[in-house]
């Protein structure tokens, strides 16, 4: 052809080709890191939620079974709230009763109860097994 019309210089293809390509990776890389952050981010945000007894989206909180102790000794909510008592320990059981209000009964080891608190209070409780474990519930 004339002019050099309708021919192809392979070194501009693959020129154009390798800045796509690396656009293209560059895009896919940022995404990636963008969802792996976000995973890592809402994981820890969990965690830290439930180490620390925090409030959830739901508006219940975590109370752990840890070396026989609860954690935290101290757990604030709001009437309504729930409260759940996880037992982390690998071979005790244990419960979690104030005598008259809750009684989880027995909590194996990886299990979980959780108790509703409809009235305001400073709720004390113990492990019926354990009783030098105790604790307290304050619902505001």
């Amino acid at each position: 052809m004339a002019g050099g019309r309708g021919q192809v210089n392979p070194s501009a293809v693959a020129a154009v080709n390798r800045a796509m390509t690396t656009s293209l990776q560059r895009h896919r890389l940022g995404a990636l890191a963008l969802l792996i952050g976000l995973a890592l981010l809402a994981t820890f945000a969990v965690r830290e939620s439930r180490a620390s007894g925090q409030a959830t989206a739901s508006g219940a909180k975590t109370v752990s079974i840890v070396n026989f102790a609860f954690k935290p000794g101290t757990t604030k909510i709001k009437r309504g709230g729930r409260v759940t008592f996880t037992n982390t320990t690998a071979s005790t059981t244990h419960t979690a009763t104030d005598g008259g209000v809750f009684d989880t009964k027995r909590i194996k080891p990886g299990e979980s109860e959780t108790v509703k608190f409809e009235h305001r209070g400073t709720f004390a409780f113990h492990c019926k097994i354990h009783p030098f474990m105790k604790g307290k519930i304050v619902v505001e």
